[in-house]
């Protein structure tokens, strides 16, 4: 479980890094393009500077970051890295080993990555008026960076500019991880299980915060600029 937990999280990590650093557009910014890709390969949907963000962004915009994030190209082979895991731990074993094994695996890798971002990024930021960008700081010492990074899983933005306690955050990936229960095998459908899936979701958010942060560090330095 432990080499599971570790590869689950390097999952998230590369999946949170495909929200990284965001140009500034002429009216600032809502949220990346489809061009500016971390790695340039991961696509950029929700991270921003905060010296160049609009102070409040639409629902439509709100429901448009969940989507892309949920549909873009990259989102499937990582659903892949999850399943894969899944498949060699023989995780969900009444699933089997087999293809029909990978694919039921698959399919509930994806519709958790599904649902986490359509909910805690589209569905609960509209309802609460919260808004789901992850706004980059930027600036400042490697640990207090990091310290702000980690801890925006609990505190965002509400549409009016004030700090609020991240609902979204939580509020989405609760409704996610008791949703699965709807498709995962009936002894993996434990209260138990509902809060690990959960946690998980909060933790591997907290590491994809950290990447979006440092990205930008990572690629001047790769680039030499």
């Amino acid at each position: 479980m432990a080499n599971s937990a570790a590869a689950c999280a390097a999952a998230l990590l590369l999946s949170g890094l495909a929200h990284g650093a965001t140009p500034a557009a002429a009216d600032g910014q809502v949220m990346g393009t489809k061009n500016d890709r971390v790695l340039w390969i991961f696509p950029n949907y929700m991270t921003v500077d905060q010296e160049n963000s609009r102070p409040r962004i639409l629902p439509r915009d709100k429901l448009e970051i969940a989507f892309k994030d949920s549909l873009d190209p990259y989102a499937f082979p990582v659903a892949g890295i999850f399943a894969g895991v899944a498949q060699a731990e023989n995780q969900y074993p009444s699933w089997g080993r087999g293809v029909d094994g990978f694919e039921k695996r698959y399919l509930a890798a994806l519709a958790d990555q599904t649902t986490s971002n359509v909910l805690s990024e589209g569905v609960f930021p509209v309802l609460l008026h919260q808004d789901p960008r992850y706004f980059r700081l930027g600036r400042g010492s490697v640990l207090h960076r990091l310290g702000y990074s980690l801890t925006r899983v609990f505190v965002t933005r509400a549409d009016s500019g004030q700090a609020q306690f991240n609902y979204s955050e939580f509020g989405g990936n609760a409704v996610s991880a008791a949703v699965a229960d709807l498709y995962y095998p009936g002894e993996d459908r434990t209260a138990g299980d509902t809060a690990a899936r959960f946690g998980s979701q909060i933790v591997f958010d907290m590491l994809a915060d950290a990447g979006k942060e440092f990205w930008p560090d990572i690629k001047r330095a790769l680039l030499g600029r």
